[in-house]
C-alpha cells in the first residue's frame, strides 16, 4: 500500500516539474519585430545604460556646481596637550635681580578650542559662468543619448536584417539541394536504364556535394548572425529568440516616392545639434576663462570657544570655556599673472574658433551625406527590381533545363551550369533586397526618420 501511494506521489512529482521545466522553456523564447527590438534594445543595451548614466552624471554635476555658491559650514575641534611648555628668559631687571636672565614658561598643558565657521560666495564671475557651463554640459549628454538611441536602433535593424538574410540564404541553398538531389535521383534511375552517361550523374553529384557543404555554412551563419543580433539586444546568449518579420514583407512596404518625400533640414539632424552645442560649451569656457578677471567677494563668519587647562577636564561644567566671532570679508582682486591668464584665454579662443570651424564641417558633411544617401538608396531600389526580374528568368530556364535532362535532350553539365546560375540570381536577389533595406536605413537615420 505504501509502496503504491509512493509510486503516485513521485509520478506527481515528475509531472509537476515536467510543467515546470516546459514553463521555464517557454519563457526563454522571445519574438522581435523590428520596431520592438529597436525599444527592447533601448532599454537593455549597456551602450544605451551608459549614455543615460552620463545624463544623470551631469544632473550631478549641475548640483555639485550649484553648491559651491551656498552656505558652506564646517566645525572643528583641536586639542593640543603642551608635554613641556617652551621656556623664555626675562631680563632680571623686572624682578629686581639686575645681570641674570629669568626662566619663565606661559600657557597652560591643556588647551582645546571648538569653532563653527560659515561662509559665503556673495559674487564670482566665474561661478555664475560655471553654473551655466554644466547645464550646456548635460544639455551635451541628453544629446549624445539621443545620438546614441539613434545608433543602437540602426544596428539593430541591420543585425535584424543579416540574421533575415542568413535565414534566406540557407533557404535558398536549402531548396536548391532538394532540387539538385531530385535530379540526381533521376538521372541515376537513367543511368541505370542506359538512358544517361555515368558521368552526367557524377556531375550531378559532385554539384550536390558542394551544395550540402554550403548548406552546413549557411547555418553557421545563421547562428552567428543570432548571436550577434542577441548581444546589441542586451539580452542573454541563451535565451531563444524568433523573428516575427521576413525580408520580403518588409521590402514590399518600401516605396521610391514616400522614402524620398521629405525635404531634409540640417538644423534638425542630432549630429548638427552636438557640434552647436560644443560650440555653445567651447564658448561657455572662453568667457570662464574670462571671468578670472573679474574681482571676487567671500564672507566667512566664524565662532570659537577655548579652553585653557592644567589639568584635562574640559568636561567639567564649572571651568570657563571662552568665546570668541569674528565677521570677514575677501575681496580678491586680479592684478598681474605673468601673462598666465592671457594664455588661458588665447587657448579658448583657439578651442571656440575650431568648434566654430568644426560645426561647419559637420553642416557640410551632412549635406553631402544626405545627398549620397539618396543616390545609394535609389541605385540599391533600381537594383533590386532588375535582380526581382532575373530571378524569375532564372527559374524559368532551370525549369525548362531539368525537363530536357529528363527527356535527353541537355547534358547534365549544362543543367550544373544552369542551376549554379539559378543560384547566383536568388543570392544577388536577397542580396539586393539586404542592400536596399540598409540603404533606406541610412537614409532614414539621416533624415531623423528612425
Amino acid at each position: 500500500m505504501k509502496q503504491a501511494i509512493y509510486k503516485k506521489l513521485l509520478i506527481l512529482y515528475i509531472f509537476l516539474f515536467s510543467i515546470s521545466c516546459y514553463g521555464q522553456e517557454q519563457q526563454e523564447i522571445r519574438s522581435f519585430s523590428v520596431k520592438e527590438a529597436q525599444k527592447f534594445a533601448l532599454e537593455n543595451n549597456l551602450n544605451v545604460q551608459n549614455a543615460k548614466l552620463d545624463v544623470e552624471y551631469a544632473k550631478k554635476v549641475i548640483w555639485e556646481n550649484t553648491a559651491l555658491g551656498l552656505p558652506q559650514v564646517n566645525s572643528s575641534i583641536n586639542y593640543n596637550n603642551n608635554l613641556n611648555l617652551q621656556t623664555t628668559l626675562l631680563p632680571g631687571e623686572i624682578v629686581g635681580r639686575p645681570g641674570e636672565d629669568i626662566e619663565v614658561q606661559f600657557g597652560t598643558q591643556h588647551n582645546a578650542m571648538a569653532s563653527v565657521s560659515a561662509s559665503q560666495i556673495i559674487f564670482s564671475g566665474p561661478y555664475i559662468i560655471g553654473l551655466q557651463a554644466s547645464k550646456i554640459f548635460k544639455q551635451s549628454n541628453e544629446e549624445k543619448l539621443v545620438k546614441t538611441e539613434n545608433d543602437t536602433k540602426e544596428l539593430i535593424a541591420q543585425n535584424y536584417y543579416l540574421a533575415l538574410l542568413a535565414e534566406e540564404t540557407y533557404a535558398i541553398v536549402d531548396s536548391n539541394v532538394l532540387n539538385l538531389e531530385k535530379t540526381f535521383y533521376e538521372t541515376q534511375k537513367m543511368y541505370e536504364k542506359g538512358f544517361a552517361e555515368e558521368t552526367d550523374a557524377d556531375q550531378i553529384r559532385v554539384n550536390l556535394i558542394s551544395l550540402q557543404n554550403s548548406l552546413k555554412s549557411a547555418q553557421s551563419q545563421i547562428e552567428v548572425a543570432y548571436r550577434m543580433l542577441k548581444y546589441q539586444l542586451g539580452i542573454n546568449i541563451n535565451v531563444e529568440i524568433k523573428l516575427t518579420e521576413e525580408l520580403d514583407d518588409i521590402v514590399s512596404n518600401v516605396t521610391l516616392e514616400k522614402t524620398l518625400a521629405d525635404s531634409f533640414i540640417v538644423e534638425e539632424h542630432i549630429d548638427f545639434i552636438l557640434s552647436q552645442t560644443a560650440e555653445e560649451l567651447a564658448k561657455m569656457q572662453l568667457k570662464l576663462q574670462r571671468a578670472e578677471y573679474i574681482p571676487a567677494l567671500d564672507a566667512v563668519y566664524n565662532n570659537n570657544w577655548s579652553a585653557m587647562r592644567n589639568e584635562f577636564n574640559f568636561l567639567n561644567q564649572d571651568q570657563k570655556w571662552y568665546y570668541s566671532s569674528l565677521l570677514g570679508f575677501t575681496l580678491s582682486i586680479p592684478i598681474f599673472s605673468s601673462g598666465n591668464r592671457k594664455a588661458k584665454v588665447g587657448e579658448r579662443k583657439i578651442e571656440y574658433q575650431k568648434a566654430a570651424n568644426n560645426k561647419k564641417l559637420t553642416e557640410d558633411g551632412l549635406i553631402l551625406q544626405i545627398q549620397q544617401a539618396r543616390f545609394d538608396f535609389i541605385t540599391a531600389y533600381e537594383t533590386y527590381l532588375s535582380q526581382k526580374d532575373n530571378v524569375e528568368i532564372s527559374r524559368k530556364i532551370l525549369e525548362r533545363t531539368r525537363i530536357k535532362v529528363r527527356e535527353g535532350m541537355s547534358s547534365s553539365l549544362d543543367f550544373t551550369q544552369i542551376n549554379n546560375q539559378y543560384l547566383t540570381t536568388q543570392s544577388n536577389y536577397i542580396s539586393a533586397m539586404f542592400d536596399l533595406l540598409n540603404a533606406k536605413l541610412v537614409l532614414d537615420k539621416a533624415m531623423n526618420r528612425l
